[in-house]
Formats: C-alpha cells, sequence, structure tokens
C-alpha cells in the first residue's frame, strides 16, 4: 500500500461554472443497450426515496420485477427493521422471540454486524442506537452529556452485544437498544438483486438505489455520481463519477444531512461508539464493495475511524475501495478506487473553503405522502421566471421516465408551455445516478446559483419563483413566489405548501460582487 501522507489530496477549492442547462433527474442510467430501460421512483421506502431502472424488452415483464422487489423490500423490513414494533429484530430485542427461532436473514445481519465490529476495533457497533437515544436527550435539554455520564453509558459496549450458543442468539444486555440501520439497508438491496435474478437469471442490467445507497447487476455500464457533501442540492454536480461495469454496490456515509444542535452547535449524528462522542473529521465516506451489506457497513465506519485506519483496512479487503471527503476538503482514497485520477475530477467542485459557496437562492422542500399505500414521486419542476413571465433558469425537473429518451409531460402545463425552455432541456444530459448519505423521506434540496439556463449572470431585479408539482392519477398544484434577487439578502423564509408539497422555505445570499 502506497503511504497514505502520499494519497492525501489537497483540493484547489474553485468551482467550475456550470454553461449547461443545471437541471438533473435524480437517478439514473448512462449506458448503451438494445432493450428498454424502465425507471420506476418511490418515496418513502424505508424511510428515504428509491429509484429502481430495470432492463427488459417487455413493458410488463419490468412492471412484473418492479413488484417483486417492492414487495421484497416489505418482507425485508418487517424483519430488521428498528422503526416498527411488530418487526422480528423488535421481537427479539424485546425477548418475545427465542434466538433460536430467528429467520435466517436477521441471524445473517447480526452475524456480519458481529464480524465489522471486529474487524474495526468496535469503530462499527450496532448499539449506536443507545447513543442516538443518550444525546436526543442532550439536545432537548440544550446541555452537553458530561464525561461522567458519557463513559458510563460507553462502558455497556465493552462486550459484544450479542452471544452465540449453540444456535441461539442472545442479546447480553437487553435495556441497550441496538439498531441494524448501518447494514441492513445494504442487505436489503442484496436480497432485492437476488430476487431479481431468480426471476430473470439472464438480467444484464438492473440498478437499485435506496436513499443514496447502491447496488447494481449485468455487465451493462453505469455512471454513478457520488455526491459532493458540501453542496448537497438536486441540481449540483457530483463530486466525481464512477463508471461501473460488473455486478457491485456503493454506499456513501455523511454527516452533512442529518444531525444535533446543542447549544447552537451542529453535531454529527454519526458517533464513536468507543467513546461515545460524535465524530467530525469526516464530510463523507464512499465505499465500493462486491455486496451492498458490507458497503453499507463500512461506509459507516470509516466515518469513525482514522484516514489511515480506514485506509488499511480497505487495502485488506480485496473487493473493498474508498473515497474520503475531509471535513477540511481534502481527499483521500484507496489505492484501487476506479476512475480517473480523484484530483483532476474533483478540483473543480469541492468547496469547503470557497467564499461564495453558500450564495444564491437556497429551496428546500418535502414531498406530501398521500394516504394510499407505496408512493410514486410526482412529476416536479422548479424554475425562476423574469418580469415577462420568462423561464429563466430551471433549477430542477423530474419526470417519470420508463422508456429510453425524455418525455416530456404536458402534465406540468406552465413549464411545458415555453417552447425554448422545453427545447433546451431535450438537447441537454439531465440524467445522472447519484449516490450519497442518506436524506429524510421526500426532502429535497435546490440552488439557484445567479446564472441564467446559457450560464449568463442574471441581472439584479425581481424574478418569480415557480413550483409546479403533477401527480400521475393524482392532483396539480403550482406555486409561484415574488422574489428580489440583487444585493440584499433574504433571511430564511417560509412558504405554505399544499397537498402535494409542503415544508417549502428558501433564503437568499447575494455574491460578494453584489452584496453591500
Amino acid at each position: 500500500m502506497s503511504p497514505v501522507n502520499n494519497q492525501l489530496l489537497k483540493v484547489q477549492l474553485t468551482m467550475k461554472r456550470l454553461t449547461a442547462f443545471a437541471s438533473l433527474v435524480l437517478f439514473s442510467l448512462a449506458q448503451t443497450t438494445s432493450a428498454e430501460i424502465h425507471r420506476f421512483h418511490y418515496e418513502n421506502i424505508l424511510g428515504t426515496s428509491l429509484e429502481l431502472h430495470i432492463e427488459s424488452d417487455d413493458s410488463d415483464a419490468a412492471d412484473r420485477l418492479k413488484e417483486s422487489a417492492l414487495d421484497e423490500i416489505t418482507r425485508l423490513s418487517k424483519i430488521l427493521s428498528s422503526y416498527d414494533p411488530t418487526s422480528e429484530v423488535s421481537r427479539w430485542q424485546r425477548g418475545e422471540l427465542p434466538g433460536k427461532a430467528l429467520s435466517n436473514e436477521l441471524s445473517s445481519v447480526l452475524t456480519r454486524a458481529e464480524y465489522w465490529r471486529q474487524q474495526t476495533g468496535g469503530a462499527f457497533d450496532v448499539r449506536t442506537k443507545h447513543l442516538h437515544n443518550f444525546w436526543c436527550q442532550a439536545e432537548q435539554r440544550g446541555v452537553y452529556p458530561t464525561t461522567a455520564q458519557r463513559q458510563k453509558l460507553i462502558n455497556s459496549f465493552s462486550k459484544a452485544p450479542y452471544k452465540w450458543t449453540s444456535g441461539t442468539i442472545t442479546m447480553i444486555d437487553p435495556n441497550v437498544a441496538i439498531s441494524l440501520d448501518a447494514l441492513a439497508k445494504g442487505f436489503i438491496l442484496d436480497r432485492v438483486c437476488q430476487k431479481i435474478l431468480e426471476l430473470d437469471g439472464e438480467t444484464e442490467n438492473f440498478l437499485i438505489n435506496i436513499g443514496g445507497d447502491i447496488r447494481k447487476l449485468g455487465s451493462a455500464r453505469w455512471d454513478v455520481g457520488i455526491e459532493n457533501p458540501f453542496t448537497p442540492h438536486e441540481n449540483a454536480d457530483p463530486l466525481t463519477r464512477v463508471k461501473l461495469t460488473t455486478a457491485a454496490a456503493i454506499a456513501t456515509s455523511g454527516n452533512y444531512r442529518r444531525g444535533y444542535v446543542i447549544n447552537n452547535v451542529r453535531e454529527s449524528h454519526i458517533f464513536d461508539p468507543r467513546i461515545g462522542l460524535p465524530t467530525s473529521h469526516i464530510r463523507s465516506a464512499s465505499v465500493l464493495a462486491t455486496t451492498g451489506m458490507d458497503a453499507d457497513a463500512l461506509a459507516t465506519a470509516f466515518s469513525v475511524l482514522s484516514v489511515q485506519q480506514s485506509l488499511e483496512l480497505a487495502e485488506s479487503h480485496k473487493e473493498v475501495e474508498c473515497l474520503l471527503v475531509l471535513n477540511n476538503g481534502s481527499i483521500v482514497k484507496s489505492t484501487g478506487w476506479p476512475g480517473r485520477n480523484v484530483k483532476e475530477s474533483t478540483e473543480s467542485y469541492v468547496q469547503a473553503f470557497q467564499p461564495e459557496k453558500n450564495t444564491g437562492l437556497h429551496l428546500t422542500f418535502s414531498l406530501n405522502r398521500p394516504q394510499e399505500g407505496r408512493y410514486r414521486r410526482p412529476y416536479v419542476a422548479i424554475w425562476l421566471e423574469d418580469k415577462d413571465g420568462f423561464p429563466v433558469k430551471t433549477a430542477l425537473l423530474w419526470l417519470q421516465i420508463e422508456q429510453p429518451g425524455p418525455r416530456w409531460h404536458r402534465d406540468l402545463t406552465r413549464w411545458y408551455r415555453n417552447d425554448r425552455a422545453r427545447k433546451l432541456v431535450e438537447s441537454t444530459d439531465m440524467i445522472k445516478t447519484v449516490g450519497g448519505a442518506t436524506r429524510g423521506p421526500g426532502k429535497y434540496e435546490t440552488r439557484f446559483d445567479g446564472t441564467d439556463n446559457s450560464g449568463k449572470q442574471l441581472p439584479s431585479g425581481r424574478y418569480t419563483l415557480c413550483i409546479e408539482v403533477a401527480r400521475e392519477h393524482g392532483t396539480y398544484q403550482i406555486i409561484r413566489k415574488p422574489v428580489e434577487l440583487g444585493s440584499k439578502a433574504i433571511p430564511l423564509t417560509k412558504i405554505a405548501g399544499n397537498v402535494e408539497v409542503g415544508g417549502i422555505s428558501y433564503q437568499y445570499t447575494p455574491p460578494t460582487s453584489r452584496a453591500n
């Protein structure tokens, strides 16, 4: 292995101007195939978003595979979910289910979790749910826990969380809560792929993405982007891209989406279980492995271990590679990380110290969950119009695409009516696959960077922020909000939602050249 110091790459803090139409479909395919690619988007699956990409000449066959994948996710969630009090793992923890009666699925996840706990020297531990509850209480009180309180808690971590005796798995301390979230999602990805192979053993093109963790089957090439943890917007360029041509899994863990706020200080939601403290040195950790479960577990562990320990562990496992983004903006990769030189492909995107990294109009929103069961993501367009009603910048456009090539649905009536905007999109590569830290269900963020659709600087003035949503077999909604973009900042401002979209807020920070 190369010396670790030689792998530390200080990233140049420059930002390449986006000259293309700033719009992304969240996850998609870059490949060459004669069959059709059927794409399915769902929200509130395992508490996050789901994307399925299935190659098939038969749309009915693709629908059957999609339903089988969804059924498998539901089945496994009933085994592994720590949020469902009726799940198998929950009943086992309460002593309602004997350890000898555990399913093969739960036993497999528990076994692998203990393997990685030992391999990482305790940096990976399924008892971090206990730490989560501990720090949630500290956040509610607004007071940091004392060293004595923390030490008392982590003393319970000194032994293994459970033991094996004659085929029976028993919790050592039932009072210490465990959660399999850090590797259950990866396991579910693996089992869904296994189910697809059972149903269609000749599949050469299948990809599943649950909340930014990705697993693929087949030999078709996919371009997978790794999300930039400093600009995790839906319309931001990825940190770097990886070309995958074999079955593989990629998982990313990061401290940039979730956390705790105590005394106005934001702390990571990722803990070092050896000391009971939130981690702070790693912004995001991406892991490439042959299984989703290993990639998922190691992405968490590499957010806890030192950089050197993470690299050494990756190098000691032949099928594991990693890409680490440090909080200071440095990039570290294992020797076998695929693709171009990471420094070359990321120096334009990482902005840890970029003075204007937070400038522009930032918008956050959430997609409301309907009362019915499985929830397909609606069509969404978010754009700015000038004073004449012309769409000068489209930040986000989501359409359901279930065949090759774009299908610009007329359901988004106001956005669609502008022929120039639509033609510009049709000539732009919007379709990308991006992996990143898990987001909350239906929660998204996008940004207007101050340029128009051709990359030119927008003049100061009055604009209208437009949010248009249309659900297949559902409702149509549009929100239009006047905003003044110039030299004055706009503080965080909430917008009333509707039946389809809620949790809407925006704020504007002018670039240095315009600020008073």
